[in-house]
C-alpha cells in the first residue's frame, strides 16, 4: 500500500513538474541543446569558410525562432564586425541564418538579374491567362559576375531561384488555375528552367479601387516535379 502511495506521489509530481520544465525550455533552452547548437555552429563554420578563423560567443536561446542565436566575427578581420547565426533543430540541428553569406551578396546585380528574369518569364509564360506580375527571387555572390552581364538560365546560381506569380482569380475557376499551373511547369520545363519552387497567388481585384492590391481567392504552389491537382489549391473567403 505504501509502495503504491510513493508511485503516485512520484506520478503527481512529475505532472506538476513536467509542464513547467517544457515551459522553462520553450523560452530559455538547455545546457545540453545549447552544446549541440555551438557545435554544429563550428563545424558548418570549419566546412563553409574553410580558410578563415572565428570568434563565438556564447549564444542565447531565441525562442522567437526556437533555437540559438550565436554572434560570430572573424579573426584578424579588419572591421572585426559581429555577424548573426541561427541554429534550429534539436535532432537535426542545422544553421538557418548565416550573416556572412548574406553579406557578400552581390546585392545590385541580383536587383538586376531578378528584373530581367522576370521580363524573360513573361514571354515564356505568354500563353499562361491571368497573368498580372512575376517576381524571381535569386541569390549570386559578389565577384562571381561583372555587373554588366545579363540574365541567362544557365548563369551558377548559389540557389535554385524562387518564382512569384501574381494572377487574376477574377479570369479563373479554380480549376483553370490548376489547368495553368500545369502550363506554367511544362513552359519551364521546355524552357530548361531550374528552380526551387513556383509560389502563386490568384487575387481578386476591385476596379472601382486604384492602385488596388486585391485580396488572395486562391494560393498554391508547385516544383518541378510536383503531379499538380486541385488539391494543392487553397481557397480563401473574403
Amino acid at each position: 500500500m505504501m509502495k503504491k502511495r510513493k508511485w503516485i506521489y512520484i506520478s503527481l509530481i512529475l505532472l506538476l513538474v513536467l509542464p513547467i520544465l517544457i515551459l522553462y525550455n520553450a523560452f530559455n533552452g538547455n545546457p545540453l541543446s545549447k552544446w549541440i547548437a555551438a557545435s554544429t555552429l563550428n563545424k558548418y563554420l570549419q566546412e563553409t569558410y574553410p580558410n578563415q578563423e572565428f570568434n563565438t560567443d556564447k549564444g542565447f536561446y531565441n525562442f522567437k525562432i526556437g533555437g540559438y542565436s550565436f554572434d560570430v566575427n572573424k579573426i584578424g578581420g579588419e572591421d572585426q564586425e559581429n555577424y548573426e547565426f541561427n541554429v534550429t533543430g534539436f535532432f537535426q540541428p542545422t544553421v538557418t541564418y548565416d550573416e556572412i553569406y548574406y553579406a557578400n551578396l552581390d546585392e545590385p546585380l541580383i536587383e538586376k538579374w531578378q528584373e530581367e528574369a522576370a521580363v524573360e518569364l513573361q514571354d515564356i509564360f505568354k500563353d499562361i491567362q491571368a497573368i498580372v506580375y512575376i517576381e524571381v527571387q535569386l541569390e549570386v555572390l559578389k565577384d562571381s559576375y561583372a555587373f554588366q552581364t545579363d540574365w541567362d538560365k544557365d548563369l551558377q546560381l548559389e540557389k535554385p531561384m524562387y518564382i512569384h506569380v501574381l494572377m487574376d482569380a477574377g479570369q479563373l475557376s479554380k480549376t483553370e488555375l490548376v489547368e495553368e499551373m500545369k502550363k506554367m511547369q511544362r513552359d519551364l520545363e521546355s524552357a530548361g528552367y531550374t528552380y526551387d519552387v513556383v509560389n502563386i497567388n490568384a487575387n481578386l481585384f476591385d476596379e472601382d479601387l486604384k492602385d488596388d492590391q486585391g485580396y488572395v481567392k486562391y494560393a498554391s504552389s508547385f516544383t518541378e516535379d510536383q503531379k499538380i491537382s486541385l488539391r494543392d489549391i487553397e481557397e480563401y473567403d473574403q
